[in-house]
């Protein structure tokens, strides 16, 4: 639980203001993405103002290792490589939700170190102003498909 204040805490803007958050950032081989994304999606209130199931999936990076004694591989003595991403959303700060989220990943990571951050952050959360005539909006734009996506099976 935060006890603390800080000056940021429900900072008011025009179209916006600013929430206390835990961002959770995951490093995951690629493989392991889709059932990262589905637990965690059902489980979590990955709320966003009128959104859910809010997730950021940085990818073509990679991950390099050694398995070292007391490890499931045990000493292999080679370094692995691995095509990896990382899965980001955030939580609200509490620690009962921060203890689920964790118990989440470790049943359903496919590694037996998950590397797994947790950064304290304050995001934005749009106070949704009538700006539906806005040409910039997506779903005002020709191209508003390619900008908004397609629904994933």
């Amino acid at each position: 639980m935060i006890t603390d204040e800080h000056e940021l805490d429900g900072f008011d803007m025009t179209p916006a203001r600013l929430e206390r958050e835990w961002v959770v950032t995951i490093d995951t081989p690629a493989a392991g993405v889709a059932p990262l994304l589905e637990a965690l999606g059902q489980a979590l209130p990955l709320v966003q103002g009128p959104y859910d199931n809010c997730f950021y999936v940085q990818e073509n990076g990679y991950q390099r290792f050694r398995a070292l004694k007391g490890s499931h591989a045990g000493a292999e003595g080679t370094v692995q490589q691995t095509p990896a991403s990382q899965v980001v959303f955030s939580i609200p700060p509490d620690q009962a939700l921060l203890r689920k989220t964790f118990d989440l990943i470790f049943a359903v990571h496919v590694n037996e170190e998950p590397t797994v951050r947790v950064d304290e952050r304050w995001g934005c959360r749009s106070k949704l102003l009538d700006d539906k005539n806005n040409p910039n909006r997506y779903w005002n734009r020709p191209d508003a498909d390619k900008l908004h996506g397609k629904a994933v099976p």
